[in-house]
Protein backbone atom coordinates (compact mmCIF):
# COMPACT_ATOMS: atom_id res chain seq x y z
CA UNK A 1 0.00 0.00 0.00
CA UNK A 2 1.45 3.36 -1.46
CA UNK A 3 1.35 5.80 1.69
CA UNK A 4 1.76 8.99 -0.63
CA UNK A 5 3.08 10.65 -4.01
CA UNK A 6 6.16 9.33 -5.51
CA UNK A 7 8.45 11.33 -7.06
CA UNK A 8 7.00 11.08 -10.63
CA UNK A 9 3.79 11.70 -9.43
CA UNK A 10 4.70 14.97 -7.54
CA UNK A 11 6.50 16.16 -10.75
CA UNK A 12 3.23 15.36 -13.04
CA UNK A 13 1.10 17.09 -10.56
CA UNK A 14 2.95 20.18 -10.65
CA UNK A 15 3.78 20.38 -14.37
CA UNK A 16 0.17 19.86 -14.72
CA UNK A 17 -1.30 22.35 -12.02
CA UNK A 18 1.64 24.80 -14.30
CA UNK A 19 -0.05 24.16 -17.39
CA UNK A 20 -3.34 24.61 -15.81
CA UNK A 21 -2.43 27.97 -14.26
CA UNK A 22 -0.76 29.24 -17.75
CA UNK A 23 -4.11 28.62 -19.56
CA UNK A 24 -5.79 29.98 -17.09
CA UNK A 25 -3.47 33.64 -16.95
CA UNK A 26 -3.46 33.74 -20.83
CA UNK A 27 -7.07 33.50 -20.86
CA UNK A 28 -7.20 36.57 -18.20
CA UNK A 29 -5.12 38.20 -19.59
CA UNK A 30 -6.46 37.80 -23.02
CA UNK A 31 -10.37 38.95 -21.16
CA UNK A 32 -8.40 42.31 -20.45
CA UNK A 33 -6.56 43.28 -23.58
CA UNK A 34 -9.91 42.10 -24.82
CA UNK A 35 -11.70 44.71 -22.64
CA UNK A 36 -9.40 46.95 -22.73
CA UNK A 37 -9.52 47.51 -26.83
CA UNK A 38 -13.13 47.70 -26.58
CA UNK A 39 -12.90 50.30 -24.30
CA UNK A 40 -10.86 51.86 -26.51
CA UNK A 41 -13.17 51.64 -29.59
CA UNK A 42 -15.97 53.08 -27.11
CA UNK A 43 -14.05 55.92 -26.44
CA UNK A 44 -13.01 56.68 -29.69
CA UNK A 45 -16.85 56.56 -30.99
CA UNK A 46 -17.58 59.18 -28.72
CA UNK A 47 -15.05 61.10 -29.33
CA UNK A 48 -16.48 60.96 -33.18
CA UNK A 49 -19.79 61.39 -31.35
CA UNK A 50 -19.30 64.87 -29.55
CA UNK A 51 -17.71 66.30 -32.59
CA UNK A 52 -20.90 65.59 -34.32
CA UNK A 53 -22.80 67.31 -31.67
CA UNK A 54 -19.97 70.49 -32.10
CA UNK A 55 -21.12 70.35 -35.71
CA UNK A 56 -24.89 70.41 -35.14
CA UNK A 57 -24.42 73.26 -32.53
CA UNK A 58 -21.61 75.21 -35.01
CA UNK A 59 -22.94 74.41 -38.74
CA UNK A 60 -22.43 77.98 -40.19
CA UNK A 61 -18.50 76.93 -39.23
CA UNK A 62 -19.07 73.74 -41.08
CA UNK A 63 -16.72 72.75 -44.47
CA UNK A 64 -18.53 73.70 -47.56
CA UNK A 65 -18.46 70.92 -50.35
CA UNK A 66 -14.76 69.32 -50.79
CA UNK A 67 -13.85 71.37 -47.98
CA UNK A 68 -12.66 70.33 -44.41
CA UNK A 69 -12.32 71.64 -40.91
CA UNK A 70 -10.12 70.20 -38.32
CA UNK A 71 -11.28 70.43 -35.03
CA UNK A 72 -9.50 69.70 -31.93
CA UNK A 73 -9.85 67.82 -28.31
CA UNK A 74 -9.53 71.13 -26.45
CA UNK A 75 -12.14 72.33 -28.88
CA UNK A 76 -14.60 70.07 -27.45
CA UNK A 77 -13.89 70.18 -23.77
CA UNK A 78 -13.98 74.02 -23.78
CA UNK A 79 -17.41 74.27 -25.17
CA UNK A 80 -18.57 71.05 -23.33
CA UNK A 81 -19.52 68.43 -25.82
CA UNK A 82 -16.98 65.96 -24.12
CA UNK A 83 -15.81 65.93 -20.24
CA UNK A 84 -12.00 65.02 -18.88
CA UNK A 85 -11.20 63.51 -15.72
CA UNK A 86 -10.08 65.98 -12.62
CA UNK A 87 -7.59 67.56 -13.94
CA UNK A 88 -9.31 68.07 -17.22
CA UNK A 89 -7.24 65.38 -19.20
CA UNK A 90 -8.61 62.58 -21.23
CA UNK A 91 -7.26 59.20 -20.76
CA UNK A 92 -6.88 56.72 -23.62
CA UNK A 93 -8.86 53.72 -22.44
CA UNK A 94 -6.79 51.07 -23.78
CA UNK A 95 -3.41 52.20 -23.16
CA UNK A 96 -4.08 54.59 -20.03
CA UNK A 97 -1.52 57.06 -21.62
CA UNK A 98 -3.32 60.98 -21.36
CA UNK A 99 -4.45 62.08 -24.86
CA UNK A 100 -3.03 65.79 -26.04
CA UNK A 101 -5.89 67.96 -26.19
CA UNK A 102 -4.10 70.16 -28.89
CA UNK A 103 -2.69 67.50 -31.16
CA UNK A 104 -5.56 64.96 -30.84
CA UNK A 105 -7.75 66.57 -33.98
CA UNK A 106 -11.05 65.58 -35.95
CA UNK A 107 -11.08 66.29 -39.49
CA UNK A 108 -14.63 67.26 -40.88
CA UNK A 109 -15.05 66.86 -44.49
CA UNK A 110 -17.96 67.37 -46.35
CA UNK A 111 -18.39 64.69 -49.21
CA UNK A 112 -20.93 66.37 -51.44
CA UNK A 113 -23.29 66.90 -48.45
CA UNK A 114 -22.46 64.15 -46.37
CA UNK A 115 -19.90 64.59 -43.26
CA UNK A 116 -16.98 62.22 -42.71
CA UNK A 117 -15.54 62.74 -39.42
CA UNK A 118 -11.72 61.12 -39.23
CA UNK A 119 -10.23 61.23 -35.44
CA UNK A 120 -6.64 61.18 -35.34
CA UNK A 121 -5.28 60.39 -31.87
CA UNK A 122 -1.82 61.93 -30.39
CA UNK A 123 -0.56 61.32 -27.15
CA UNK A 124 0.70 64.16 -24.23
CA UNK A 125 -0.73 65.79 -21.17
CA UNK A 126 -0.90 69.20 -21.97
CA UNK A 127 -2.46 71.72 -19.48
CA UNK A 128 -4.66 73.99 -21.08
CA UNK A 129 -6.78 77.03 -20.18
CA UNK A 130 -10.41 75.46 -21.34
CA UNK A 131 -11.86 79.50 -21.47
CA UNK A 132 -8.84 80.31 -24.16
CA UNK A 133 -9.67 81.05 -27.55
CA UNK A 134 -10.55 78.15 -30.10
CA UNK A 135 -8.83 78.22 -33.27
CA UNK A 136 -10.24 75.71 -36.06
CA UNK A 137 -7.89 74.90 -39.13
CA UNK A 138 -9.83 75.60 -42.09
CA UNK A 139 -8.71 73.29 -44.43
CA UNK A 140 -6.50 69.37 -43.92
CA UNK A 141 -3.80 69.52 -40.97
CA UNK A 142 -1.46 68.33 -43.50
CA UNK A 143 -1.63 69.80 -46.93
CA UNK A 144 0.53 68.73 -50.06
CA UNK A 145 0.29 71.56 -52.65
CA UNK A 146 2.00 71.91 -56.18
CA UNK A 147 3.77 75.79 -56.94
CA UNK A 148 1.89 78.19 -54.83
CA UNK A 149 0.34 77.45 -51.49
CA UNK A 150 -2.98 79.42 -51.23
CA UNK A 151 -3.59 79.59 -46.92
CA UNK A 152 -6.99 78.48 -46.14
CA UNK A 153 -6.45 80.23 -42.73
CA UNK A 154 -8.33 79.60 -39.76
CA UNK A 155 -11.81 80.64 -37.76
CA UNK A 156 -11.10 81.77 -33.97
CA UNK A 157 -13.54 82.74 -31.28
CA UNK A 158 -13.83 82.84 -27.67
CA UNK A 159 -15.16 80.40 -24.98
CA UNK A 160 -18.30 82.55 -25.16
CA UNK A 161 -18.92 81.87 -28.85
CA UNK A 162 -17.62 85.53 -30.29
CA UNK A 163 -15.67 85.54 -33.23
CA UNK A 164 -12.20 86.36 -33.30
CA UNK A 165 -10.28 88.17 -35.99
CA UNK A 166 -6.74 89.02 -34.95
CA UNK A 167 -4.55 85.90 -35.74
CA UNK A 168 -1.51 85.70 -35.77
CA UNK A 169 0.58 83.22 -38.02
CA UNK A 170 4.41 82.15 -38.13
CA UNK A 171 6.08 79.72 -40.76
CA UNK A 172 8.94 77.55 -40.40
CA UNK A 173 10.48 75.41 -42.95
CA UNK A 174 11.99 72.45 -42.67
CA UNK A 175 14.87 73.40 -40.81
CA UNK A 176 13.18 75.36 -38.40
CA UNK A 177 13.93 78.71 -39.81
CA UNK A 178 11.57 81.63 -39.69
CA UNK A 179 10.42 82.56 -43.28
CA UNK A 180 8.10 85.10 -44.27
CA UNK A 181 5.90 82.75 -47.15
CA UNK A 182 5.96 79.75 -48.69
CA UNK A 183 7.40 80.00 -52.19
CA UNK A 184 9.57 77.29 -52.48
CA UNK A 185 9.58 73.49 -52.50
CA UNK A 186 9.85 72.03 -49.00
CA UNK A 187 8.13 70.93 -45.80
CA UNK A 188 6.59 74.05 -43.78
CA UNK A 189 4.95 74.08 -40.75
CA UNK A 190 2.67 77.06 -39.97
CA UNK A 191 1.44 77.70 -36.60
CA UNK A 192 -1.94 80.05 -36.05
CA UNK A 193 -1.83 81.82 -32.42
CA UNK A 194 -4.85 83.57 -31.17
CA UNK A 195 -4.57 85.50 -27.97
CA UNK A 196 -7.29 87.13 -25.93
CA UNK A 197 -8.09 88.25 -22.10
CA UNK A 198 -8.59 84.55 -20.94
CA UNK A 199 -5.61 83.43 -22.52
CA UNK A 200 -3.87 82.03 -26.01
CA UNK A 201 -4.31 79.05 -28.55
CA UNK A 202 -2.24 77.74 -31.17
CA UNK A 203 -2.67 74.98 -33.78
CA UNK A 204 -0.68 73.67 -36.40
CA UNK A 205 -0.43 72.90 -40.18
CA UNK A 206 1.96 71.07 -42.30
CA UNK A 207 2.46 72.11 -45.71
CA UNK A 208 4.20 69.99 -48.22
CA UNK A 209 5.43 71.94 -51.47
CA UNK A 210 6.14 70.01 -54.37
Amino acid sequence: MKKGFTLVELLATITILGLLGLIVGMGITSAIQGTRKDSAETQKKNIIASARNWAADNIYTLPEEGNSIVISLHDLLAEGFMEGDEDNQVVDAGNSETLSKLNTTVTIYNNNGDYEYTLDIQYGKDNVNLRAPVVILNGESKMEVTGTFNDPGVYAYNYKGDELGSVTKQIQDQNGAIVSSITTSGTYTVTYTVTDENGSTSIKRTVVVK
